[in-house]
């Protein structure tokens, strides 16, 4: 509680993860389980760990994790290298990157546009996108249906220019556009 951590791998002599303790176990533990006494502090951590731990390796793919924590409904990973662990992976962790991928910065715009699921979707959009001079910092795409969505965040160009260009390229619909709230110019179509 002392450093907020809100969970905690448990390893064992040789330095393998044995279990995890997290703060929800902790309280519940603490609040089922008689107090021993100040002087007879009995309580130890095996006693409230879950074991087996499900563990990933450093170089497991980022949303293969997010997987497996929404699968198990759990908030964090141990990471573990040649039986050794190496750090945790958690939900703010994984939020971070998101929040990095789709950035934010006062030079950029966001653009969601709906494209056909067929091979070069993309591609035509970004070639117009490379066409106005402009750059893309980052895509993200999601189905929608029979369809894609594809948000991505573009740096080097007046908004109006991109949203017009891209939907004059016919079956590529534009669905959202996102600039800095703090420019005044956030709109959503």
């Amino acid at each position: 509680r002392y450093n907020h951590f809100r969970r905690l791998p448990v390893v064992d002599e040789s330095e393998q993860v044995v279990g995890i303790v997290t703060d929800s176990d902790l309280e519940l533990f603490l609040a089922t389980v008689p107090s021993p006494g100040v002087v007879k502090r009995q309580h130890r951590v095996d006693q409230m760990m879950t074991t087996p731990v499900i563990t990933v390796s450093p170089d497991y793919p980022l949303e293969e994790a997010a997987q497996l924590m929404l699968k198990h409904k759990i908030g964090g990973l141990p990471v573990v290298e040649e039986g050794q662990l190496v750090g945790v992976i958690t939900r703010d962790d994984i939020l971070a990157q998101l929040v990095e991928a789709l950035g934010g910065e006062t030079s950029s715009f966001r653009i969601t546009v709906q494209v056909l699921d067929r091979p070069g979707q993309l591609a035509q959009v970004a070639t117009k996108i490379a066409e106005l001079k402009c750059n893309i910092a980052s895509v993200i795409s999601a189905r929608a249906g029979d369809r894609l969505n594809l948000t991505m965040r573009i740096q080097g160009t007046e908004c109006e220019a991109c949203v017009t260009a891209i939907q004059n390229l016919g079956e590529i619909e534009v669905i959202q556009v996102w600039t800095n709230p703090q420019s005044d110019e956030a709109s959503e179509e």
